[in-house]
């Protein structure tokens, strides 16, 4: 799997906790912009969607986006990242300037642009931390879980992700449970996100923390490790479900 990633780092002091939601509506305004031949400019019944990078990454609904951001809740520096997967990686170059565009409100920005792909992993670590860089939002029992969050359910969460954006048939998660999970340590970070589409607030807050598991099998960290560059759960697109493996023994 590859997937291309554009950094933006923007020397201004960052104002506040979380720019995800900024940084999408920015993109959003200066991408339409960019990419529109419709003279209506309305989506709604577009005879060029099928071909519109803005329909794909703003519009359809239902679907697992090809993209998403990647930030730091709470960060001192101004930067974060798009990263995108699948045949969104060809409109590269758009969505690049589309973004530049939205950031030339800034007096200086640094951009870089890598087209990675996924390495297999021979080494498997016996324990591994894994933390929750920005709010993890995943359903259980049809709410958003709020105090705890199952392993189990974070690695189903990237299996259907993966499954998706390789436009895959879902099939369900299958594996020998092995692992264990020596330490788990969560907090509920609240966070609101002025929609100006919808004229409302909306509440983006989800689970922060870390996990210490030990015995992990080979699948388990594959799918934690692509989990890293994929996101895990809801709202990806705005730069949550952000986690972070690391290597401790």
């Amino acid at each position: 799997m590859t997937y291309t990633k554009l950094t933006f780092d923007i020397k201004a002091p960052k104002p506040y906790l979380f720019i995800g939601s900024k940084m999408r509506g920015l993109l959003g305004y200066a991408l339409k912009d960019e990419v529109c031949i419709n003279p209506t400019m309305l989506c709604e019944g577009c005879f060029a969607q099928k071909e519109c990078t803005f329909y794909d990454m703003y519009e359809k609904v239902n679907v697992t986006h090809q993209y998403r951001l990647d930030l730091k809740l709470d960060s001192e520096k101004y930067k974060f990242s798009i990263l995108l997967f699948g045949s969104l990686q060809k409109d590269v170059h758009r969505i690049k300037q589309a973004m530049l565009n939205a950031l030339k409100i800034y007096k200086e920005v640094e951009t870089k642009e890598k087209t990675k792909e996924l390495k297999s992993h021979k080494k498997i670590p016996h324990i591994i931390k894994l933390e929750f860089v920005t709010p993890l939002r995943i359903k259980k029992q049809n709410n958003f879980a709020r105090e705890e969050i199952d392993l189990a359910d974070i690695l189903r969460s990237i299996y259907r992700r993966e499954r998706e954006l390789n436009a895959e048939a879902y099939e369900p998660l299958r594996m020998d449970e092995h692992y264990t999970v020596v330490m788990k340590k969560f907090h509920y970070q609240e966070l609101i996100r002025k929609s100006n589409k919808q004229q409302t607030k909306m509440n983006m807050g989800g689970l922060m923390g870390e996990m210490v598991i030990s015995g992990i099998s080979s699948e388990v960290y594959r799918l934690l490790k692509l989990g890293e560059v994929i996101g895990v759960g809801k709202a990806t697109v705005f730069g949550l479900g952000k986690i972070k493996v690391e290597e401790l023994a």
